[in-house]
């Protein structure tokens, strides 16, 4: 398991906790950051994951390229959001290939 799982963790169960006293005592902004709180670590969670998995493959890889694929891995742990959004980039532009070359 990750540092990125764990602290997604712990920031989940302090959101839903602000939230429910937020709730407890009427105080809607007490209720929103609980809510921006477990958001952000659900983030954090699947950040995690996808980090596991990277983990996972950089194992897989071979020998020759373990270090590089280590060096990369690394790098893009220091910089979820940049990570995030060119997984994210990638994946649409494979789905948009897939799906264009479907309609042929």
């Amino acid at each position: 398991m990750t540092d990125e799982r764990i602290d997604g963790a712990a920031h989940q169960a302090a959101g839903k906790a602000q939230k429910g006293f937020g709730k407890l005592v009427g105080d809607q902004k007490l209720q929103v950051e609980g809510a921006l709180n477990d958001a952000k670590g659900r983030s954090l969670d699947q950040f995690g994951k996808a980090m596991d998995a990277v983990d996972r493959l950089v194992e897989k890889a071979p020998a020759d390229y373990r270090d590089k694929a280590r060096a990369v891995a690394g790098e893009a742990r220091k910089r979820p959001l940049v990570t995030t959004l060119s997984v994210a980039g990638v994946g649409l532009l494979l789905m948009g290939m897939l799906t264009r070359g479907g309609r042929r």
